[in-house]
């Protein structure tokens, strides 16, 4: 009976861990590509390199409207069945955003879990200080932390002022 039972988890975690490696990853970003094209963000001339749990693209540039916005170095795409990541590291924008947000963004880290399946949450560092967000799924509302950098505070007041500053931390909530 005890060989049955340990049989059957093995083949439950051989199935878990098939399902990991197999899953496609190629895909999964052609399917996000697609649902940014819905907010006319595109990524274009990238180079792709799928691992066997990971995807990575590089030097891709970010077009908005059209309008080539900026350029990052490396995305990776990392997903273990219960726990999935993206992580975009040297986001360049482009000089006309540089108004708006002091270049350039170090990192910006994506995390959802199926043991918190209704939130993404969104880490980012940069020139700009450090963020921390997460956007409810269900509700579709966009909850964001800035901890500002001094240059945020000294030369990006106006963006800033879009904000709320509730103890040294500037918050904005955003509903889709």
């Amino acid at each position: 009976m005890m060989k049955k039972i340990l049989k059957f988890f093995m083949y439950i975690a051989l199935f878990i861990g098939s399902l990991i490696v197999f899953l496609p990853k190629e895909s999964l970003y052609n399917f996000a590509e697609k649902e940014l094209e819905k907010y006319q963000i595109v990524v274009s001339n990238e180079v792709r390199d799928e691992k066997i749990l990971t995807l990575n693209v590089s030097n891709a540039n970010l077009y908005f409207e059209g309008i080539n916005i900026g350029k990052f170095e490396n995305l990776s795409f990392c997903s273990y069945f219960v726990y999935t990541k993206v992580n975009l590291n040297q986001l360049s924008l482009i000089d006309s955003f540089s108004a708006f947000l002091p270049n350039p963004i170090s990192n910006i880290t994506l995390k959802h879990s199926i043991l918190n399946f209704s939130k993404i949450f969104i880490n980012s560092s940069g020139a700009f200080g450090e963020l921390n967000a997460q956007f409810d799924i269900f509700t579709k509302t966009l909850k964001v932390e800035l901890n500002a950098s001094k240059i945020m505070k000294d030369s990006y007041f106006k963006s800033l002022s879009y904000m709320k500053l509730e103890n040294g931390v500037y918050t904005y909530e955003y509903k889709l």
